[in-house]
């Protein structure tokens, strides 16, 4: 009986979520992007900031916001929401992060979106929850 097909999909899609911020987290923390090892850092900017962490000078750039999926919008929403503007600055960070994925006048390294390991996961779950309602009919 297809009627019995719960296609609600909010819990998996939220789990989802959950397993795609940690693993940007965990990835920026080694200077790893979507598509493997981010280019390093010029002498020069490792100087001027301090650091040879890519694209982590105060920790805002790790730390995606989430917005859930519900029952009646089966979307979870994922984006690095600081509009923090850098001191002296017109732009913010997450302007300097949309610059990185681009490559636009900086060198490009494509910290943002989904690794293929997350997105096999990803859908592995969904097809779970799909085969496990299919059977329940």
């Amino acid at each position: 009986d297809l009627g019995k097909i719960n296609l609600d999909l909010h819990r998996e899609l939220n789990r989802i979520g959950g397993i795609i911020k940690m693993d940007h987290f965990r990835r920026l923390n080694i200077g790893e992007g979507v598509k493997g090892p981010m280019k390093e850092l010029e002498t020069s900017t490792m100087n001027a900031k301090g650091s040879n962490l890519i694209l982590v000078n105060t920790g805002k750039m790790r730390k995606l916001n989430v917005e859930p999926a519900t029952k009646q919008n089966q979307t979870v929403e994922i984006f690095p929401g600081d509009k923090q503007k850098y001191k002296g600055k017109k732009v913010t960070m997450a302007d300097v992060g949309g610059f990185h994925q681009e490559g636009d006048g900086v060198p490009k390294r494509e910290w943002f979106g989904i690794t293929q390991k997350i997105e096999k996961e990803a859908v592995k779950m969904i097809e779970l929850k799909i085969e496990r309602e299919i059977r329940r009919a």
